[in-house]
């Protein structure tokens, strides 16, 4: 329940927390999203920063083209970005920083859920909101069956919408141990499968029938927000004890981040950006284009294949879709160069080792150093931020 800033979370999570996807995408029996549609009917695309050959991706290291201070090697940001006047006392409105009740609940209520406990259902039929186990097996076509049309001891959150429409609506009412049929439409602009031998196997508003075996029902017990909880799951760790506590704590927490989003928010619209040196964003496209190699791998695909699972024309297009977020990294991290460099701000030694606790091993030591220095500069310009 440590605080995490948008920096920190953006650079090491952004690839796991934005671009990540589950086992369960390569099923074809989920629902594909309009974007993802709309990039497999388009035909394939390249990036501005040119094709997923173009990259050098296979051993991508974290660390690699920075320098021991945690800059980027060779580059004096300041030659790239104009930062505005006011970086030592950015104008914020306090208003906009507080956190509503809602939000502060909504955090509340996604702990809970982190301590929620699975039980078992057997006596009665399953409804919507509860976690099926089941094995399914489809055809189209009159027998024709596909990949991603198959499974065994797949989970399944009912009214989750996880699958194409009507399917889990008819897993409801059934019991442990049924086996029954499952008739659905695949919605029109859904992507191809393709056979053993290689055939195209067309999806695209056909009719599929699935046998399902439902194995087994289960629902999530949340538990109830009391002091006494509280304490028992927070006091050693985090020196919480009531329920206001907590909240307080939420508060905080918020404030601090949505701080973190504003002096973010405002040093990029107010910059002016000469150019951006290739060598960030292409850092940032191998990052992107090793994790997402990596999966392909796991899932015994090329890359090609993986991204055409995910509903893109190839992995080009996958690539091009994701071209404002490279962009956007690259100037995140330019800004805040530029602002070490122009207000000499060096990380603090609690600072490096935090951030060398928590990265280092996975990351590297010059990563782990950008973090602290991107901590330190976020923390310093917070200080000197006036809030109205």
């Amino acid at each position: 329940m440590k605080r995490i800033t948008k920096i920190l979370l953006c650079v090491l999570c952004a690839v796991a927390a934005v671009l990540c996807v589950a086992a369960a995408c390569f099923m074809l029996l989920k629902k594909q999203s309009g974007t993802t549609a709309n990039s497999a009917a388009s035909g394939a695309s390249v990036s501005t920063y040119g094709k997923v050959s173009d990259f050098d991706y296979a051993n991508f290291d974290y660390s690699e083209g920075l320098d021991d201070n945690g800059h980027w090697t060779g580059i004096r940001a300041l030659d790239y970005v104009t930062l505005p006047d006011d970086v030592s006392a950015l104008p914020l409105s306090k208003a906009d920083l507080e956190p509503t009740e809602t939000e502060i609940q909504t955090q509340i209520d996604t702990l809970l859920n982190q301590y929620a406990t699975t039980q078992n259902i057997t006596d009665r039929a399953a409804q919507s909101g509860d976690t099926v186990n089941i094995d399914y097996s489809g055809a189209v076509d009159g027998g024709a069956a596909f990949p991603g049309g198959t499974a065994t001891g797949y989970d399944l959150t009912l009214g989750s919408g996880s699958f194409i429409d009507g399917f889990e609506d008819q897993i409801i009412g059934h019991n442990g141990g049924d086996t029954f049929d499952v008739t659905v439409t695949f919605p029109e602009g859904y992507g191809d499968s393709t056979d053993a031998e290689g055939n195209t196997i067309t999806l695209s508003g056909k009719e599929a029938v699935f046998s399902v075996t439902l194995n087994a029902i289960t629902q999530s017990v949340v538990p109830t927000l009391t002091d006494e909880w509280v304490e028992t799951n927070f006091a050693a760790s985090d020196d919480l004890h009531t329920a206001d506590a907590l909240r307080q704590y939420f508060d905080s927490a918020l404030y601090a981040n949505n701080l973190d989003n504003a002096v973010m928010d405002y040093l990029l619209s107010n910059s002016t950006f000469k150019e951006i040196p290739t060598q960030i964003t292409s850092y940032y496209i191998r990052m992107f284009l090793n994790y997402h190699s990596q999966l392909a791998t796991q899932y015994g695909m090329e890359l090609d294949a993986y991204a055409q699972a995910k509903g893109y024309a190839d992995a080009n297009a996958m690539l091009a879709d994701s071209d404002a977020y490279f962009e956007h990294l690259a100037k995140q991290d330019l800004v805040f160069q530029a602002i070490a460099e122009q207000l000499d701000i060096t990380p603090t030694q609690e600072q490096i080792d935090s951030a060398n606790s928590s990265y280092a091993d996975t990351y590297g030591a010059q990563r782990s150093m950008l973090n602290a220095l991107q901590l330190a500069v976020l923390d310093k310009v917070e200080e000197s931020a006036v809030l109205s």
